[in-house]
């Protein structure tokens, strides 16, 4: 820690050698500002690692190759080479100190362009020395081999601006590339391996691959490149979703990263996509409450509890953090010594404070949301002397769970409160005298992407004939509500008919999972498995419509069933596709409550597309398990006769 120490004195007397809150551009201001900021680079590059799964000769060969191929191509000559070079080398990557391979001359020729950069920038003198230092003139983001990321995309970028000036305005090109740079990575990952060290800007450019820290990354390589401030903001856990990583773009003169600060309320007109929306605007739906079955809650907004920022140099008041607790109690999996909490750039917040019995030896307290893997820190306070942990600038409407760390063990040393809107702490002590039923029918919440199916089949009508092109036939039904899972539609007609016949009233795709007849033959009802479906030629594979294969789907405006003679039908029942978070007939159960830890309130085979549970203990929180198959759960209240998730 004394280099750490070395490292915080010596920034803090460049600041102040530095008195302009923001950088002037005076050629004498400008030879001090450049050598001031090669001391922060020779003190700074001693602390730098790079992590690599190969030799170093290997990575420049590797390069090599890289560099050989076209922009964005993947060819199977390349991937051969790549594959042949890492095929010897050890899967667990080894450190190199960035200072022994970087040579001075490079840094130098780093500072130069990054300053020259912001120098013909027009939002220059809104950007403070600080800011520069830690957003801008980084020669690298976190620990990827070094490559010359900056020589090529600043000469880019002033191109750009000649062909649209307007892109020399902040927020103008941030819009920009978000809009492309961001988007131009596809989510499918074909040869993510092959590369072995962290995504650089090389290899960003000729995967093309990445998920959202990946595309993060290659945004923030652009924006840097040409003299903005551009941080990697990221989500250690999100407050109602199971764990996914996710990271964000911030500009650092910014006070408030959106237009409106957030406030996890699950409203649709304050999302931000790409952030907080479950889903992209193009398809999200929007459903009004009375479209909605009572026992549902659609789910449009991921919850948020902390953002963090990271940052080049370590933070003076996490080092201080790190010095004071013991390392066994330091959870290293969320505490970084170069993080920034930015939580109030994004959210409307609040705080609590949490207290522990000080004579327990526990110095620092994380609070932490529910994750399937084991209950996930988003935030965390030391003790003081009388027991307090103050826990600031925290996301509402979520679930917490106090705890200590032992170890990289993570200890409850409290009961679950939910952050209400108006920042009031709800604990949820555990009722075992007052018993309540249940009934239950998901196991996860009902997001908009998985809702967003059910819009196309509203107003679908159910036909039925007895010449296979339809040319004479009668209404049967008509799907008048938005079916989010199993619906059954009664059939009254008396009239027999061989083909039956499901179809878009607007020429619209419709995505299925599930769709039978039934016949009522003396009281016994009677399901018609050995029916087929007819588009166009008869296709074996709508035989899994018939089934309960509900995580399987298919696609068209119209899906017609030949019963092989004609027959009276009584019943028609239709499922969307869907998430198969719903309660499914021949699916076994568990279900869980908290008591100072989870205990099992008994296991179920379930016969309907829901369950029953009597003589819960009330007032605290729920886990529904599936036993059978899938990985998707929450934990939830239960309010009202009603799952309210978390």
């Amino acid at each position: 820690m004394k280099g750490i120490s070395l490292f915080i004195f010596c920034l803090f007397l460049i600041a102040e050698a530095c008195t302009p809150k923001n950088i002037k551009f005076s050629d004498e201001e400008k030879d001090l500002f450049l050598k001031s900021a090669q001391t922060i680079n020779d003190q700074i590059i001693s602390t730098k690692i790079t992590l690599l799964r190969c030799s170093l000769d290997s990575i420049e060969t590797i390069n090599r190759i890289i560099s050989d191929c076209s922009y964005k191509t993947i060819n199977d000559s390349s991937k051969k080479k790549l594959n042949s070079l890492l095929s010897n080398q050890t899967a667990k990557p080894h450190v190199l100190i960035d200072k022994e391979y970087i040579s001075s001359s490079f840094l130098q020729a780093q500072d130069s362009l990054a300053f020259w950069a912001l120098s013909k920038s027009e939002w220059r003198n809104e950007i403070s020395v600080n800011d520069f230092v830690e957003y801008i003139l980084p020669y690298k983001q976190e620990l990827e081999f070094v490559d010359n990321w900056r020589d090529s995309l600043l000469s880019s970028y002033s191109n750009l601006v000649l062909q649209q000036p307007i892109l020399n305005n902040l927020d103008s090109l941030y819009s920009f590339l978000r809009n492309g740079i961001f988007w131009s990575l596809s989510s499918k990952f074909e040869i993510k391996s092959l590369y072995p060290s962290e995504s650089n800007f090389t290899w960003l450019n000729y995967s093309a691959e990445g998920d959202c820290v990946a595309r993060s990354r290659l945004m923030i390589y652009y924006l840097r490149a040409a003299g903005a401030p551009a941080t990697f903001d990221y989500i250690p856990a999100w407050g109602n979703r199971t764990y996914a990583r996710h990271a964000y773009v911030g500009l650092a003169n910014k006070k408030i990263q959106v237009d409106k600060l957030l406030d996890n309320a699950n409203d649709t007109l304050n999302l931000v996509d790409n952030l907080n929306a479950a889903m992209q605007p193009k398809n999200r739906p929007n459903f009004h409450n009375d479209e909605i079955p009572p026992y549902l809650t659609i789910q449009y907004e991921k919850t948020i509890p902390k953002v963090y920022r990271r940052t080049w140099s370590i933070q003076p008041e996490i080092a201080q953090i790190m010095n004071r607790v013991p390392k066994d109690q330091l959870y290293t999996k969320l505490i970084q010594p170069n993080m920034l909490d930015v939580t109030q750039e994004y959210l409307v917040t609040a705080s609590i404070d949490m207290w522990h019995n000080p004579f327990e030896g526990v110095k620092i307290g994380y609070l932490a949301t529910f994750d399937t893997n084991g209950w996930r820190p988003v935030s965390f306070a030391p003790f003081n002397s009388l027991g307090v942990a103050q826990f600031r600038k925290l996301g509402k409407n979520i679930l917490y769970m106090p705890m200590a760390c032992n170890r990289q063990d993570l200890i409850p040393i409290g009961r679950p409160f939910i952050l209400d809107s108006l920042g009031r702490k709800r604990e949820l002590k555990c009722n075992i005298n007052n018993k309540i039923n249940m009934k239950l029918f998901r196991k996860y919440p009902l997001f908009s992407y998985t809702a967003s199916h059910v819009k196309s089949l509203k107003d679908c009508i159910i036909w039925g004939s007895n010449d296979r092109e339809f040319e004479t036939k009668e209404q049967l039904a008509i799907v008048d509500k938005y079916p989010f899972f199993v619906e059954q539609f009664e059939i009254k007609t008396n009239n027999r008919y061989r083909f039956i016949k499901l179809g878009s009233s607007k020429n619209k795709k419709i995505r299925l999972a599930y769709l039978t007849c039934f016949s009522d033959s003396g009281g016994n009802k009677i399901q018609h498995f050995d029916a087929r479906f007819l588009n166009g030629e008869l296709d074996e594979r709508f035989q899994r419509l018939y089934e309960n294969n509900f995580d399987s789907y298919l696609v068209s405006n119209e899906f017609v069933m030949d019963l092989g003679k004609p027959t009276q039908i009584t019943e028609v029942q239709l499922c969307p596709r869907n998430d198969t978070n719903y309660i499914i007939p021949g699916n076994n159960y568990e279900l869980l409550f908290w008591n100072d830890g989870w205990h099992s309130a008994g296991q179920k085979k379930a016969t309907d597309y829901f369950l029953n549970y009597e003589d819960i203990p009330s007032e605290t929180i729920y886990w529904l398990r599936c036993l059978t198959e899938g990985k998707e759960e929450r934990v939830f209240t239960y309010e009202n006769g009603k799952q309210i998730w978390w």
